[in-house]
């Protein structure tokens, strides 16, 4: 079995895990975590990495979504979003235990087609072309839609393709959308197009196109105190050999700024 697959068949098992605690209730050391979907691969292959499977319970989504259910009271120990605008909200509501937030991880932006595709965009300018029939981007709450768009509008083409952009839920809905042929192109992140083998790269956006893609991690503030120590050691976790290792191979990039 390919690495690709045991690492899809890992976090399925992890957000079964995570489904079932929540349905049945968690062990009293069980921390929960919620994150951005495009760490669905990553995050339970950091945690078996660092010795906490059974010790913590994941959730994946948009984090604009998690966000929001958090806000609301979501039982959450760890949020990790796909931007800091999501955190930022919630550090003003109050809702981050003091401390604990880090950026932890990086990302590019790339376009992808379907694998089979036998012409592709090779720059921001061909996704205006009339062959790009069906445009998939995350939603403009989302982060990688708003990365997305920004970076559109940086080449000048947001305009010239937004009749034909399709908006998914999540930048997974967007991937799976070109994965099964149903859009021409997608953009997504390169760590997306890395663990969907039905996808191929087109071009990679420039780094000055878009805000810079940085994940946020931090503790949320009133979590249960049997699951602390989880969820601290999840944190610590992400600034660890054992997680650049994952995450490169995953093709993030590992950051290890200090907590604040």
């Amino acid at each position: 079995m390919s690495p690709r697959a045991v690492a899809h068949l890992a976090a399925m098992a992890c957000c079964l895990l995570g489904g079932g605690a929540r349905a049945g209730g968690r062990g009293a050391d069980v921390a929960e975590v919620v994150a951005a979907a495009s760490l669905a691969e990553v995050l339970p292959r950091i945690a078996a990495a660092r010795g906490l499977a059974g010790r913590v319970a994941f959730r994946f989504d948009a984090s604009s979504r998690l966000a929001r259910q958090i806000e609301e009271g979501l039982p959450a120990d760890v949020f990790v979003s796909a931007d800091a605008e999501w955190m930022d909200h919630l550090e003003r509501l109050g809702r981050l235990a003091p401390g604990t937030r880090r950026e932890v991880i990086a990302n590019r932006l790339v376009v992808v087609v379907p694998a089979g595709s036998e012409a592709a965009p090779g720059q921001p300018s061909d996704l205006a072309s009339p062959s790009v029939a069906r445009l998939a981007l995350a939603g403009e709450a989302v982060p990688a839609g708003r990365y997305a768009r920004a970076a559109l509008r940086a080449a000048g083409v947001l305009g010239a393709v937004e009749k034909r952009v399709v908006s998914g839920d999540s930048v997974r809905t967007a991937l799976a959308w070109v994965a099964r042929g149903e859009a021409a192109a997608g953009i997504v992140y390169a760590s997306d197009a890395r663990a969907e083998p039905r996808v191929k790269v087109a071009f990679v956006f420039p780094a000055e196109s878009h805000p810079p893609i940085v994940y946020v991690a931090a503790a949320i503030a009133g979590g249960a105190p049997a699951h602390r120590e989880a969820a601290s050691a999840l944190l610590e976790a992400l600034g660890g050999a054992e997680a650049r290792a994952i995450l490169e191979q995953a093709g993030f990039r590992a950051l290890s700024a200090p907590a604040r």
